[in-house]
């Protein structure tokens, strides 16, 4: 009997080549979806955030096997009418079943590629303004200011007015100073543009605008406009209207309080009650 006689005969059973070809045509497909995963990734990272271009890679590798593995099966004989059309089936009612979820889960994908947020920035969502904690695939988490952390799923983002404080290199201040009309308008605007030209932290440009914004019922209300770098703009709003309030202090300009002169047009006559002392 020679050696390759049983060779022969495992070659020459239809079943078993089969399913060889099968699992090398599995094989090939298993192999390309690794080349093809490690250079989606290795070009997604120098356009997109890390963690996205891992999530695609990951998908397309998911999607190659997919296609070899039905492949090989398609080459064994296995009808995949009947699984597709129950899969067809069961995706639509799961897809149905976690919309809210997938919506998230897309909306995060396009937040994180587009980069509208991302972690350290000041942003305002709707009526939710603080600091970005963390952007995930599904959850946005934002910090108010007064320490409050909210969850917001992703596709929430895209459908409301996102602000975002930390794109622009500056911000403008504004603030309004009333004085009294018996005030010198012309001194007040002097003392005032003194406090913010002296300001460390406010731009030279754009310029500071001082200007007499409205005659009010009590006084001539000052409004000024200052431009400070993004990161100061707590500090300068707290530092700087209360430089401004010393400096017309100390000039004499008087800030008017809320006041109502009542004249009585028929003259009131008042009476003395009897036994009255």
């Amino acid at each position: 009997m020679s050696l390759l006689e049983p060779v022969l005969g495992f070659l020459n059973n239809p079943q078993l080549l089969s399913i060889i070809i099968a699992l090398i045509i599995f094989s090939i497909g298993y192999f390309v979806a690794l080349v093809i995963r490690r250079v989606v990734f290795k070009v997604g990272i120098r356009f997109y955030a890390r963690n996205i271009a891992s999530i695609v890679s990951k998908i397309i590798y998911y999607v190659v096997l997919l296609i070899a593995l039905s492949a090989a099966l398609g080459y064994l004989g296995v009808e995949l009418t009947g699984l597709i059309i129950a899969g067809g089936f069961a995706g639509i009612i799961v897809g149905v079943a976690l919309q809210p979820l997938m919506a998230s889960f897309f909306a995060g994908l396009y937040v994180m590629a587009e980069r509208i947020i991302q972690q350290g920035e000041v942003v305002s969502v709707g009526n939710t303004m603080g600091e970005v904690v963390e952007v995930s695939l599904m959850f946005t988490k934002i910090r108010t200011f007064d320490g409050v952390l909210v969850t917001m799923p992703n596709s929430q983002l895209l459908s409301t007015v996102i602000q975002n404080y930390s794109k622009a290199v500056a911000r403008r201040l504004e603030f309004t100073v009333s004085i009294a009309y018996s005030e010198d308008a012309e001194k007040a605007y002097s003392v005032i543009k003194d406090a913010v030209d002296n300001h460390p932290y406010v731009l030279a440009d754009p310029a500071p605008d001082i200007f007499v914004s409205k005659l009010g019922d009590s006084g001539v209300v000052i409004t000024v406009r200052v431009w400070v770098p993004r990161t100061l703009v707590y500090p300068v709003t707290k530092d700087l209207l209360w430089k401004i309030k010393k400096s017309l202090d100390q000039a004499g300009v008087s800030i008017p309080f809320p006041q109502l002169d009542v004249w009585i047009k028929t003259p009131v006559t008042l009476k003395k009650e009897e036994g009255s002392g």
